[in-house]
């Protein structure tokens, strides 16, 4: 049995968060993508996490308190606004994003991530991506405008300098008729 997209995820990531780091958690929902990080780059590194819903700033944040971690910024903005956050924070440069597109589990299924928003959000990550550095987009299909959004992502991806950036997408041999897709950016 293969493992779990999010695992997948994970474990690519995990070789690109080297302590002390920038990271971004582009949609934060529960927390998990924020901690995994936080944990990972260590006290003297940081993650900066994006939701548009209070209930996500607040899950995160228990989350993060219980695990004793500290260096994180949450903050309740659209990813598509990431830019201007991180210039605020004079922060030119990220070893890593996480994208986990569609809706927040447990919450209204009408407050979702938007192909605009997404690929804005995308383009600002790879203009702060360092190498080596990475991107990491779990795409849900099986909800309304999922399906559309994950191809405009993938179209976007394929779009990239072969030059510049690895692609690749791992979609799950399973039957379910929509599953999730995993997209994977690497700086070469």
């Amino acid at each position: 049995m293969s493992l779990p997209l999010v695992e997948l995820a994970k474990n690519k990531v995990v070789s690109y968060l080297q302590e002390g780091g920038v990271a971004v958690d582009a949609t934060m929902g529960n927390g998990f993508d924020t901690a995994f990080m936080s944990n990972a780059l260590a006290k003297n590194g940081r993650v900066y996490a994006f939701d548009i819903q209070q209930k996500a700033l607040k899950a995160t944040e228990v989350r993060l308190k219980e695990a004793n971690l500290s260096n994180y910024q949450l903050i309740l903005d659209s990813h598509e606004n990431m830019a201007h956050h991180l210039e605020v924070d004079n922060v030119t440069t990220i070893c890593c994003a996480m994208f986990n597109l569609g809706y927040l589990p447990g919450s209204d299924k009408s407050r979702q991530t938007s192909s605009k928003a997404t690929l804005k959000a995308l383009a600002s990550c790879l203009s702060m991506l360092q190498a080596p550095g990475v991107i990491s987009i779990i795409a849900y299909t099986g909800h309304t405008g999922g399906a559309e959004e994950t191809a405009l992502v993938k179209k976007w991806a394929n779009s990239l300098s072969k030059e510049q950036y690895r692609v690749s997408i791992e979609i799950p041999t399973t039957l379910r008729n929509s599953p999730p897709e995993l997209i994977l950016i690497e700086t070469v």
